[in-house]
């Protein structure tokens, strides 16, 4: 991403993060007279719950991959830039990981649909599966199970925020930001057992 257009992005001081799924958002921005550029995320941003046993109470990743329809009009010349960042948490603590910030030129995302040179378009951008345990310190696999005795379980709540910047060739910004969060349940079954037997009697 060149230096000016993330002169254009503004800092969070904190993300509450984003995961699987698509999102619903409405940002506005002008230039001049000309009409205001849109970007619209159809649906609502959603991540659904997991749950898992484990008889050693341990997970090894934690994984998202989201997919982001993307709507936008009156952008005079199109599109010059689209950014994405993701970023997850712990529901609760205060750090968080930025799994996801790149540009949709990159090769971290697919693009399919309309091309950005028009007016207006829909696009659907497509990210590759990400591990939120092995991306930064603040969500690690420590956070999730652990030492459960037999019948317990552990639930983690994970928060995610999704972030798309559209920068305009005619300098229009518009900025679309959305958090969800989802569950991550470890248990660990009781054991069990049963038995077969034969006495396999006989007479001599």
């Amino acid at each position: 991403m060149d230096s000016q257009h993330a002169s254009r992005r503004t800092v969070l001081k904190r993300f509450g993060v984003v995961a699987v799924g698509v999102l619903t958002a409405l940002g506005a921005g002008s230039l001049g007279t000309r009409p205001a550029a849109a970007l619209v995320f159809e649906d609502e941003f959603v991540a659904e719950d997991i749950s898992i046993e484990r008889n050693d109470s341990s997970i090894s990743a934690v994984t998202v991959a989201p997919d982001i329809e993307l709507r936008w009009r009156d952008f005079g010349g199109g599109i010059d830039a689209v950014d994405v960042t993701l970023s997850a948490a712990i529901d609760g603590d205060a750090g968080f990981d930025v799994l996801l910030d790149t540009s949709v030129e990159s090769d971290s995302i697919a693009v399919a649909g309309d091309r950005f040179d028009t007016a207006a378009g829909t696009a659907e951008l497509t990210t590759d599966r990400l591990d939120l345990t092995e991306i930064g310190s603040n969500v690690t696999t420590d956070d999730f199970g652990g030492a459960l005795d037999p019948g317990q379980s552990r639930t983690t709540t994970v928060e995610l925020v999704l972030r798309v910047d559209l920068m305009g060739v005619q300098d229009e910004t518009v900025t679309a930001l959305e958090t969800t969060t989802f569950d991550v349940t470890v248990h660990n079954p009781e054991g069990s057992a049963s038995t077969v037997a034969r006495a396999n009697a006989a007479v001599e």
